[in-house]
């Protein structure tokens, strides 16, 4: 019954504890696209810390670089570069370098460098959040003498972008529809501008396609850019998949939108950059596809990068986003916790049952070997039960066959006196108890001997079995008995009837009685437990 408990135990519980873990085999299936695209990105976060050591190394090389350089216009192309490097990254470093170009473009009395200045100052206001002063700055801009097709694109992808701003933040409808028309109006301005050699190009023709309702030919206009990676910067790269990922986004292809942000969100740390809006829109996908980790860890760490880089668009994005994707995760963190309670509930009721199934195996096995011990002891006591028994059945045969040699003497004797005709000697011989007494003192001796040969220490025993005033045979030699003791050494082998006792003693059966009643009032313990007492006596333990 145990045995088969125990089983039960050890065999059902595991099977509870799997049900309440996660299948973790896959169905056989390749990875899509997307999948993978996730994963690369997923290595990519892990090593930030060595993107942004060699990020470091460059702009550390042209600060070296800008601290040497004397000539106005080589230290401006090295400003630039910086803030290149900044912008995105470290927009305090980015707007501090935004700075030195305007100083050092008006050191040089160029047109072109004070516009470019001004435009990279308006855009970093852009990243902030800070539209009027964006404004303000492209306003007091020298555009009508400067002759830059790459520049006059720029002044109005900048102001459609800031327009764009507008529009969105503007509390007061009229005011949002003013600012919206002036963001088409930038927009087809840039696009007037813009030549194929220019990223905004393709961007901005996209976002026109997109709101026309055509996102298939933003994209195959895109997707020809992307396949011509030679001229691409990692950060063209970002910004393409980035507007890929619109257009799939626009179609309801959820799959391909997210694998385009995924691969955009990658070249984001790659650059790095610190305002990546694909990593923003990847999180809210991935919050609606259930994939509760990778949504928060990707919010956050968006979050993290924004907050350090003052990004405002991108943190006034998040801060849309965050919310719903923190309650998510927080819900899915509640049901692992439950899940883990629950577990370990189940772990503790396994725990608790195995510990009772040691026990209960321990218990049986010291019952087993208490129960080999007693078989042990069992066996021990049929070897010295077998033993006494062959040292009685020795004896007997040998007492026996003593027996018959002395009546085959005794009959011999009278043979020899009846031949001789001598009718008074064998008159006197058949009256003699001689032989008779000599017999039986043969028998007492050979008696006594067998059974303290067997019971050695008999008559200490018996005696402690009595009160110390009552005591017998304290003083005989060694291998002796009075006819007192053998009474209780017959009783002792099993001989409990009185008129046996006396037959083989050749007493009375009233002394016979009268000793054992003697005996029993004699008794240190209770008189009627004397005898079962007595018959323990030689007993293992």
């Amino acid at each position: 019954m145990r045995l088969s408990m125990l089983r039960t135990i050890l065999f059902s519980l595991p099977g509870l504890l799997l049900l309440l873990l996660p299948s973790c085999q896959k169905d056989g299936k390749d990875s899509p696209s997307w999948e993978t695209a996730l994963l690369e990105l997923d290595n990519t976060l892990a090593d930030r810390k060595e993107i942004e050591r060699q990020k470091n190394g460059r702009t550390d090389t042209l600060r070296a670089a800008f601290a040497r350089a004397t000539e106005p216009v080589s230290r401006y192309r090295l400003c630039d570069r910086l803030f290149d490097e900044y912008f995105k990254y470290d927009l305090d470093s980015a707007l501090a370098y935004a700075h030195r170009k305007e100083r050092i473009a008006a050191e040089t009395g160029d047109a072109l460098l004070r516009l470019d200045a001004a435009l990279d100052l308006a855009q970093r206001y852009l990243t902030s959040g800070m539209y009027y002063e964006a404004l303000e700055v492209v306003n007091a801009a020298d555009t009508a003498s400067v002759r830059s097709a790459r520049l006059q694109a720029t002044c109005n992808q900048t102001l459609n972008s800031i327009y764009h701003g507008l529009a969105l933040t503007a509390k007061d409808s009229v005011l949002s529809g003013q600012y919206r028309a002036e963001e088409m109006l930038y927009q087809q301005r840039s696009r007037a501008a813009l030549t194929e050699d220019m990223l905004d190009y393709y961007t901005v023709i996209a976002d026109i396609e997109i709101e026309n309702g055509h996102p298939e030919q933003a994209r195959e206009m895109l997707s020809e850019h992307l396949r011509r990676e030679a001229g691409l910067s990692i950060q063209d790269k970002a910004i393409l998949h980035y507007w890929m990922a619109k257009t799939y986004r626009e179609e309801g292809d959820e799959d391909n939108e997210l694998l385009h942000y995924a691969v955009s969100a990658r070249y984001d740390q790659l650059a790095p950059v610190k305002a990546s809006r694909s990593l923003i829109r990847l999180s809210n996908l991935l919050n609606g596809r259930g994939d509760l980790k990778r949504a928060y860890n990707y919010i956050v760490t968006a979050y993290e990068d924004a907050t350090l880089a003052d990004a405002r668009v991108a943190l006034d994005e998040i801060n849309r986003s965050l919310p719903g994707i923190i309650d998510s995760y927080e819900q899915m963190e509640q049901h692992r916790q439950r899940q883990l309670l629950a577990f370990l509930a189940v772990t503790v009721l396994f725990l608790a049952a195995l510990g009772s199934a040691l026990l209960l195996l321990y218990r049986d096995r010291k019952r087993i070997g208490r129960m080999q011990r007693e078989i042990l002891e069992n066996v021990d006591r049929l070897k010295e039960s077998n033993q006494l028994k062959d040292t009685y059945l020795g004896r007997y045969l040998s007492m026996f066959s003593e027996h018959i040699d002395s009546l085959e003497r005794y009959r011999s004797r009278l043979r020899v006196t009846a031949k001789s005709k001598d009718l008074d000697n064998l008159l006197r011989a058949l009256k003699s108890d001689e032989f008779i007494d000599t017999e039986r003192k043969d028998l007492y001796d050979k008696f006594d001997a067998t059974f303290l040969g067997v019971f050695p220490d008999f008559v200490n025993q018996l005696n402690g079995l009595l009160r110390e005033d009552a005591r017998i045979g304290q003083d005989l030699p060694a291998g002796k008995l009075t006819n007192e003791l053998r009474i209780f050494a017959l009783i002792r082998l099993g001989v409990t009837e009185s008129a046996q006792i006396a037959r083989f003693l050749k007493k009375s059966p009233s002394t016979v009685y009268n000793y054992r009643v003697k005996a029993r009032n004699a008794a240190a313990c209770d008189r009627d437990e004397f005898e079962k007492r007595l018959m323990e006596i030689g007993n293992p333990g």
